[in-house]
């Protein structure tokens, strides 16, 4: 693969260097706009999961002059290091471990944390909401990468999707939330937080969802992001907490969480 002509992280930077899946997935076509606010400024960034070392080599070109750390179950035996590059050994679900590392190699926080370790939904949310709260910068940000292995039967805690369940025929509730709609649009029904509570029984159906492994997890930061609503309760209740996230962004294969500027650790 060639070089981009638009990669303004190093004159001349060659792909083909690299040793890691994030060229041939084009996962940097996602981390290139996401990354800009970053670009230039000595930052301290920290990958779970670094299997060859090929990914810390390429964060090492692609913020100059900063601290890229790595964390494994198993460290690459034939990748050596180069100056600003550190690696440790241990698990992503080990908090105790995660938090030494921390504290001896970014003591003010982290920049940027990228979580390509296990994509394994529950040790992802343990290293997530850990590191997010006590050791990622306000206004940090956080990506988790292959969430969508929730999707596969063949991998641990995943599971295949139906499409079908979002394509049922219409329902009754279906049938009366449009006749619902209709009579208030037409005026013949006023829509106030009484009506609601009244009609609650009946448009209060489930929707058909995935909640396996990472897709559920990932599910679940979406409910953080409306931390406000969620606390509010109602429509006339007030927000008892804002969002720990200023933004959560979803792509194919990588989610990215910027942390809220005024969260406290």
């Amino acid at each position: 693969m060639k070089a981009r002509d638009d990669f303004k992280r190093k004159p001349n930077l060659n792909y083909e260097e690299y040793d890691t899946d994030k060229i041939p997935s084009n996962y940097l076509d996602r981390y290139d706009p996401i990354l800009e606010p970053w670009i230039g400024k000595k930052i301290t960034l920290l990958e779970l999961g670094i299997l060859k070392g090929g990914s810390l080599q390429l964060w090492h070109d692609y913020f100059p002059f900063s601290k890229i750390v790595g964390i494994d179950l198993n460290l690459p035996e034939k990748f050596k290091p180069v100056e600003n590059i550190y690696m440790y050994k241990g698990s992503q679900a080990d908090t105790k471990f995660l938090s030494e590392v921390a504290n001896e190699i970014a003591p003010d926080g982290y920049d940027i944390i990228i979580d390509d370790a296990s994509h394994i939904g529950e040790l992802t949310k343990i290293a997530f909401w850990h590191l997010f709260d006590n050791h990622l910068k306000p206004g940090g940000l956080y990506a988790i990468e292959d969430w969508g292995t929730g999707y596969w039967n063949d991998w641990p805690d995943g599971k295949s999707l139906d499409y079908n369940i979002f394509s049922q025929p219409p329902s009754k509730v279906s049938h009366f939330c449009v006749r619902l709609s209709q009579k208030i649009r037409r005026g013949l029904l006023k829509f106030t937080p009484n009506f609601i509570t009244r009609k609650l029984p009946v448009l209060s159906a489930t929707m058909p969802c995935h909640s396996y492994g990472m897709v559920g997890f990932i599910k679940q930061l979406v409910d953080e992001q409306a931390a406000s609503d969620v606390t509010r309760k109602n429509l006339s209740g007030k927000a008892e907490r804002d969002s720990k996230f200023k933004k959560i962004i979803i792509t194919p294969s990588i989610v990215f969480i910027i942390k809220a500027d005024d969260h406290i650790n």
